[in-house]
């Protein structure tokens, strides 16, 4: 097949912000498991997007070689199934092939994230891609379509302070990033310079930017932790390929320990500020989630994304572990609206 409609084959190389969806530059597979309530957990290598003070919570050094990460909604497989059956260089095919599709949302991400993690430390290089595209307008129909392919690296530093009640930390990154925006019609699509439209219409470039955290325990019962992140402190420029809107988090977290348990609950309200959603929906922006960690392999989580039932499950076998995740994000401007399921799958060798 040609091209698998060039937009479909480039988020294998393609990360997005869709229109109404709650940015957030990489989300880990643990967290979705968990709602997305990782601000006052984040005591592993998500701790470099979710709170970088979490690094001094890591209790001992891991290395992630090879971890590929595939996320896609469930709508894509009847998607594809479509595309099989679709000459893509007939104008006529490709517009039943959007009518078809009429008011859904397609997302696709890939990752690779190998690093190095250890108490107060954390670096690693970051390549991600993700992209949504919309299947609109019955009159003349057309595809909404978000991507952005990014390499990114990143650092990530934090200390403890009063009996490491008391956490700070700060994460470093550079960004290089390509950005596609652009709306398709059906004779775009079927037309043989639409890969030379699509590069057109894609621009890249670079930048810096950084993210500060800070947690605190309370000396109560059950090691309640406050949380706070800022990321992309005022803003993150990457020039022609758009910004990285400055976002502050708020979370809670408290854990027990059993012998053979430890049960972690935590909240997040996400974008506090409202500086980087599309919406003012508060529902958008919290996340609740539960983690059950089992002894040596078997973890079980749980929670609410933006209202949506979220879980996961990870299988620790040393040398090689696999994580999965089950949520939905939402894509309309309010609760309730255009909910889109997603599962994401995860591999990794190292230690």
């Amino acid at each position: 097949m040609r091209y698998i409609i060039t937009i479909l084959a480039f988020l294998l190389c393609a990360t997005i912000a869709g229109a109404a969806e709650m940015p957030h530059f990489y989300k880990g597979v643990r967290p979705l498991g968990m709602g997305g309530a990782f601000t006052a957990v984040a005591d592993d290598e998500n701790a470099l997007f979710y709170n970088p003070a979490g690094l001094n919570r890591v209790e001992s050094w891991s290395m992630g070689l090879i971890n590929p990460l595939v996320e896609a909604s469930d709508s894509n497989v009847d998607l594809y199934e479509d595309i099989e059956d679709t000459d893509l260089d007939v104008t006529a095919e490709v517009t039943d092939l959007i009518r078809d599709n009429l008011g859904e949302t397609f997302h696709t991400r890939v990752a690779l994230f190998p690093h190095v993690v250890m108490k107060n430390f954390a670096i690693g290089a970051l390549a991600q891609g993700k992209t949504n595209v919309e299947f609109r307008n019955a009159a003349n129909p057309e595809i909404n379509v978000e991507a952005v392919g990014s390499g990114s690296a990143h650092v990530g530093l934090a200390h403890g302070w009063m009996d490491e009640n008391l956490r700070l930390g700060l994460g470093l990154k550079y960004i290089v990033a390509g950005h596609l925006q652009a709306v398709y019609d059906a004779g775009d699509i079927a037309s043989s310079t639409f890969e030379d439209q699509v590069d057109d219409d894609t621009v890249d470039d670079s930048g810096f930017g950084f993210d500060l955290g800070a947690m605190y325990t309370l000396p109560v019962k059950f090691d309640p932790i406050v949380g706070l992140t800022i990321l992309n402190v005022a803003d993150t420029d990457l020039g022609d390929a758009g910004e990285l809107s400055q976002q502050v988090n708020i979370g809670f977290s408290a854990t027990h320990q059993w012998r053979w348990l430890d049960l972690t609950g935590a909240v997040d309200w996400m974008d506090v500020l409202e500086d980087a959603g599309t919406d003012d929906d508060m529902f958008k922006r919290l996340h609740f989630g539960l983690e059950a960690k089992f002894p040596k392999i078997l973890s079980l989580r749980t929670g609410l994304s933006q209202g949506y039932g979220a879980f996961g499950l990870g299988l620790d076998f040393k040398l090689l572990k696999l994580e999965y995740a089950n949520y939905a994000e939402e894509m309309a401007s309010y609760t309730g609206g255009k909910p889109d399921r997603r599962h994401v799958v995860q591999v990794s060798l190292g230690w």
